[in-house]
C-alpha cells in the first residue's frame, strides 16, 4: 500500500468503507485516519494508519481482482494498492520515484505501507488527536478503543 500524504484530506472515506466492507463494530477499526495538529505551523496533517493484526488489504476483494475498499473509496487517490514486490508494478515505481518509506514509530503498524511526504514528527504524533467538538472531552475519540 502506498499512501500519498500530499493528497489525503482526512475525510475518513477509507475508514468508513473498510468498516462497512468488513462489518467492523463501532469503536473498532481495521484502519483509520489520524488528524494531527501540526507542531511547526497552524494546521492539521492527516495520517491514514492500517492495523497490523486486522487489516488484510481487502483479501476478499483481491480474489476477484478488485482493490481494497479503502482504495476504491478514496476521493483524492491518496491510496494506491499493488504488489510492492513486483519490480515493474506501478506502486513500486511510484514509491521509488516519490521516495516513499514506512512510518517510523514505536507503535505497531503495517510495515508494508509506504508513505509519501512523511514528516519526522508523524511517527510519535499518532498518539495525539484533534478535538473535533468542544463538548467532546476525549480529544482522540476518533481512535476508538482497539486497533
Amino acid at each position: 500500500m502506498l499512501v500519498d500524504l500530499r493528497r489525503c484530506i482526512g475525510c475518513h472515506a477509507c475508514s468508513v468503507a473498510c468498516k462497512t466492507e468488513h462489518r467492523v463494530p463501532l469503536g473498532e477499526f481495521r484502519m483509520r485516519v489520524r488528524w494531527l495538529p501540526r507542531p511547526d505551523r497552524p494546521g492539521i496533517s492527516f495520517l491514514p494508519l492500517f492495523h497490523p493484526d486486522t487489516c488484510d488489504f481487502g483479501a476478499n476483494r483481491a480474489r476477484y481482482g478488485l482493490a481494497p475498499a479503502c482504495v476504491d473509496a478514496c476521493p483524492t487517490d491518496a491510496l494506491v494498492f499493488g504488489d510492492g514486490a513486483a519490480a515493474g508494478a506501478t506502486v513500486t515505481r511510484t514509491a521509488k520515484r516519490l521516495s516513499a518509506k514506512p512510518l517510523e514509530t514505536s507503535t505497531r503498524t503495517r510495515a508494508d505501507v509506504l508513505y509519501v511526504s512523511q514528516e519526522d514528527w508523524h511517527g510519535e504524533a499518532i498518539h495525539s488527536g484533534v478535538e473535533l467538538s468542544p463538548e467532546d472531552t476525549d480529544i482522540i475519540y476518533e481512535q476508538g478503543r482497539r486497533g
